[in-house]
């Protein structure tokens, strides 16, 4: 008698999961709160087709055509766990939180319940390489990083996970890729339970998705769940200069061999910057090259993702990728969207959208990069920050805050005191408006919210779209031309 799959969730990840458990043969019951439908709005396929494929990501598709040509059906209900206690294994939707009334009544159940890359794991071949890439502030472009720099290397690299494009459905669609390069969020990990890649990159660690895992401790867990399972045989690598992920790893018996990465040089160290220059030694050289590469003529010139960079390297020198090759790679990347993107120049003012930006440390990395006056646009759904880190760099750049969302009142209290105007929209186009009556000549006007989207808009993509509609509409309303996108000097 074959095991039965239920899966809970009708998205990405759970047409992906469904499609796995089909193909392997298994007896699937598919049940979402909405059915399934295109998400042609995904951050992850964006980038993709921005990429020209270089991700090796798929199109948008239709999730209920793909379903029905596996011979798959589903149900539609907001109540699921009737359905799902027949199943042997549930495979959960990301969006599932630990506190789930339903989820709990299947785990009182006896249920197993595990997510999708816990699912994918379990049919990943044992031939081929896993490089799982989490952390607070960036992953995707990472993954996008490394992905590209393997490519274009030679190497049968596919991007998929939380980036865009379901690990189970990469793992089906792709049987001749080689390296997997997968993003992992805390919402994927806390439930995992035999996931062990081979190489595992945390690219920093500060408090997010508070109000989701509930405490730090909790999503602290959640994302160096996969660490422990790491051998001897396997590769940690981690950003050094991330005291509370420095700390979580201390307290932890990593077997794995460790490799650091840090902005400037200070041992321990593996990878650095120093005069605009990529620095990668391994500090054995009979094994590992020593990669030294220049930003310069890169879109990584000068840029805070330089930093993401460096994990792709040593991931790259542990991979025997070429030092000429991770400098092509480099040439040619294009960095994802919504991520310090400019969108234009009005009337001498800049216009750039980090929309991408959902923590504390990701806006500070933006707000760090413009030393010109910054009209800052903030706020969207607070997950728990703490704002305090960003009150220094806020007094320094800032010289005026435009509220948006539905939760400005801890913003507020955060900043009321450091910076000369703060301003309350209730749309996109309000906000871009008043940035606009305070903006000067060599003004930055930078959406970076510091928090999730999800109180107006579905996603980070969709509300930086909305911004660059309403910067695109005052250029129409001046009767302007926006000039090409640029951006001022770091």
């Amino acid at each position: 008698m074959s095991m039965r799959i239920g899966i809970w969730g009708l998205g990405e990840s759970g047409v992906g999961a469904a499609l796995l458990a089909a193909a392997k043969g298994y007896e699937v019951v598919a049940v979402g709160e909405k059915p399934p439908a295109t998400l042609a709005s995904q951050e992850g396929r964006r980038a993709g087709a921005l990429l020209n494929g270089a991700l090796g990501m798929p199109p948008p598709r239709d999730y209920a055509q793909m379903l029905l040509g596996a011979g798959l059906s589903w149900k539609v209900t907001p109540d699921p766990v009737p359905y799902l206690l027949s199943c042997d294994v549930v495979v959960r939707s990301p969006g599932v939180p630990p506190s789930h009334p339903g989820l709990q009544a299947l785990l009182q159940a006896g249920k197993e319940v595990i997510s999708d890359l816990e699912w994918g794991w379990r049919h990943f071949p044992a031939e081929k390489t896993l490089i799982l890439i989490t952390g607070t502030v960036g992953k995707s472009s990472t993954t996008a990083f490394l992905t590209h720099i393997l490519r274009t290397a030679g190497k049968a690299a596919i991007a998929a996970g939380n980036i865009g494009y379901s690990f189970c459905l990469a793992l089906l669609e792709h049987p001749e890729a080689t390296h997997f390069v997968v993003e992992a969020s805390s919402f994927q990990l806390w439930d995992t339970k035999t996931l062990k890649p081979h190489i595992g990159i945390i690219t920093n660690l500060s408090p997010n998705h508070l109000d989701w895992h509930g405490s730090l401790e909790a999503y602290m867990a959640a994302k160096l769940s996969f660490v422990e399972r790491l051998g001897p045989e396997d590769h940690l690598i981690y950003d050094g200069d991330s005291g509370l992920l420095r700390k979580a790893l201390e307290a932890q018996a990593v077997r794995a061999q460790q490799w650091i990465y840090r902005q400037a040089y200070e041992p321990p160290c593996h990878a650095w910057i120093e005069n605009n220059k990529l620095i990668c030694d391994m500090n054995k050289p009979e094994d590992y090259h020593r990669y030294e590469v220049s930003y310069e003529g890169t879109p990584l010139d000068a840029t805070p993702e330089r930093k993401n960079s460096l994990a792709a390297a040593i991931s790259a020198n542990l991979l025997s990728i070429r030092r000429k090759d991770l400098q092509r790679g480099l040439q040619t990347l294009e960095k994802l969207p919504h991520r310090l993107e400019p969108v234009a120049t009005i009337q001498g003012v800049f216009y750039i959208n980090d929309s991408k930006s959902t923590t504390v440390d990701s806006a500070w990395y933006a707000l760090d990069s413009f030393q010109g006056p910054v009209i800052w646009i903030a706020g969207g759904k607070d997950k728990g920050n703490d704002y305090g880190p960003l009150r220094g760099i806020v007094q320094a750049r800032v010289k005026a805050v435009i509220l948006i969302g539905d939760e400005v009142y801890r913003l507020q209290e955060a900043f009321k005191d450091v910076v000369p105007q703060m301003r309350r929209a209730h749309s996109m186009e309000e906000a871009v408006r008043l940035a606009h009556e305070v903006a000067q000549p060599g003004d930055v006007v930078l959406l970076s919210p510091a928090c999730a989207s999800f109180d107006w808009y579905r996603s980070y993509e969709e509300r930086g779209e909305a911004y660059i509609k309403s910067v695109q509409a005052l250029a129409r309303e001046l009767d302007e031309k926006p000039n090409p996108p640029s951006a001022p000097a770091p």
